[in-house]
C-alpha cells in the first residue's frame, strides 16, 4: 500500500462515505443496518472528541512542566495548574457528585468562567462603539436603528418614548430578521460548498497536507 494511499485517497473516501451516509439518513428512511452503522459512527466521535481532549490536556501539561524546569517567566503559574489540576482529577475520579468536586466546580470553575464570560460585554461594547458612529447616512440609520432597539429592550425607554415599543418589535421581525435568515442562507452554502470540496479531495487541509498543495500537488 503506497503512502499516498493510506494518507490521503483512504481518508477522503471514508470520509465522503461516512458523510454521504449521514447525509442520506437525514432526508431519506435508510434500512435499520444503515441506520445502527451511523449511530456507532457518531458514538464514536464522541469517544475521539473525549481522546482529543486527554491529549489536549497531556500536551498542555508538559508545557508547563517544561516551563518549571526551565523556570522561565511566571513560571510559578504552572506550578498552580499542574496543582489544581492534580486535585480537581482526582476529586473527578471518586465521583462527579462528591462534595468536595462539587465545591470547587460551583465556587471556583463556574464563577471563573462567567466572569471571562462577562469580559465579552467590554469587547461588543467597543465594537459598537466604532460601528455605531455617524460617519455616513448608512451608518447614520445603522445608528438610529439600533439606538430605537436598545431603547426597546430597556424598561425605561418605553417610559420615555413609547413609540420605541413598536417601531422596535417591527425592525426585529423584518429588517433584522431578514439579514439574520440570509446571513445563515450563505453560511449554510458556505458549509455545502466545504462539504463537496472535502468529498471531492479537493479540501486536504484537514489530513495535514498544506504544504503539499503549496508546492503544486
Amino acid at each position: 500500500m503506497s503512502e499516498r494511499l493510506y494518507k490521503i485517497q483512504l481518508p477522503i473516501f471514508l470520509t465522503a462515505l461516512f458523510g454521504i451516509l449521514m447525509i442520506l439518513e437525514h432526508f431519506f428512511q435508510m434500512p435499520s443496518v444503515v441506520a445502527g452503522f451511523n449511530v456507532t459512527m457518531r458514538s464514536f466521535v464522541t469517544i475521539v472528541s473525549a481522546a482529543a481532549l486527554m491529549l489536549g490536556i497531556i500536551f498542555l501539561t508538559i508545557a508547563h512542566v517544561r516551563t518549571i524546569s526551565e523556570k522561565k517567566s511566571e513560571w510559578y503559574y504552572s506550578i498552580f495548574y499542574i496543582v489544581s489540576l492534580l486535585i480537581t482529577a482526582g476529586l473527578g475520579m471518586v465521583g462527579v457528585r462528591n462534595e468536595s468536586f462539587l465545591w470547587i466546580y460551583n465556587n471556583m470553575t463556574s464563577p471563573i468562567g462567567a466572569a471571562l464570560y462577562s469580559l465579552t460585554a467590554f469587547y461588543i461594547t467597543s465594537a459598537a462603539y466604532r460601528v455605531f458612529r455617524a460617519r455616513n447616512w448608512s451608518a447614520s440609520i445603522l445608528l438610529v436603528c439600533g439606538f430605537i432597539v436598545l431603547m426597546m429592550l430597556i424598561p425605561i425607554g418605553a417610559i420615555i418614548f413609547p413609540p420605541v415599543v413598536p417601531i422596535g418589535e417591527w425592525l426585529r421581525s423584518f429588517p433584522s430578521s431578514a439579514g439574520f435568515r440570509g446571513m445563515i442562507m450563505g453560511t449554510s452554502l458556505g458549509v455545502m460548498g466545504l462539504g463537496v470540496r472535502v468529498f471531492t479531495g479537493r479540501q486536504k487541509e484537514h489530513l495535514g497536507i498544506r504544504e503539499e498543495r503549496a508546492g503544486g500537488e
